[in-house]
């Protein structure tokens, strides 16, 4: 089995990448959902997400999101037995070595990268609207800088592969699809 677990800064493209897998019938855990799970539980607003995670972490260890989601993982495994399934958001090497621990060779992180200002960023983050977004640019600049602080360059600079997602949406779900399609027939053999 190929765990393929994206990794990128905020609108970088990793909620398209699973979208695409799940176009594709592969299952996908999002990292986020942990999150989401935990505000809900709280009954804050989902606003707080970030503060929330960062609570986890400081409470529970860098890779603290990364253990509530190996719960999920495990749960889909048995759902569903595909030969590539997707991990969303992985936000800190922390989480990275957490999950090549326990998913062992299969594990593959896969990076991201656009070159693109924040502001396009942003604008990617106000046409998707979802409820936990930011509603200005120096929310944003917050969530970078925090994630960084959490390892995300790390994590980066740690992938397996790069996808560039600097060109058009259709360009950049044909290149994911590859990869996807790439990694089914590696397994296959």
């Amino acid at each position: 089995m190929r765990i393929i677990a994206f990794v990128g800064m905020p609108a970088s493209g990793k909620s398209e990448a699973s979208n695409v897998a799940r176009e594709m019938g592969i299952p996908v855990v999002t990292m986020g959902d942990v999150i989401r799970k935990e505000v809900e539980l709280r009954g804050a607003d989902p606003a707080d997400g970030g503060k929330i995670a960062n609570e986890l972490r400081e409470k529970e260890g860098m890779d603290a999101i990364a253990k509530r989601c190996m719960v999920m993982i495990e749960e889909k495994m048995k759902e569903n037995p595909s030969k590539v399934f997707v991990i969303d958001g992985v936000r800190g090497i922390a989480e990275v070595d957490y999950f090549k621990e326990h998913l062992g060779d299969g594990f593959m992180l896969v990076s991201i990268a656009i070159d693109s200002p924040i502001e396009e960023r942003f604008d990617r983050i106000m046409s998707r609207k979802r409820e936990d977004d930011m509603d200005n640019i120096e929310q944003l600049k917050e969530r970078d800088t925090r994630e960084i602080g959490w390892g995300m360059g790390e994590a980066i600079a740690a992938s397996d592969r790069i996808i560039e997602n600097t060109s058009t949406l259709d360009a950049y779900r044909a290149n994911i699809r590859n990869l996807f399609e790439e990694m089914i027939a590696e397994e296959g053999k």
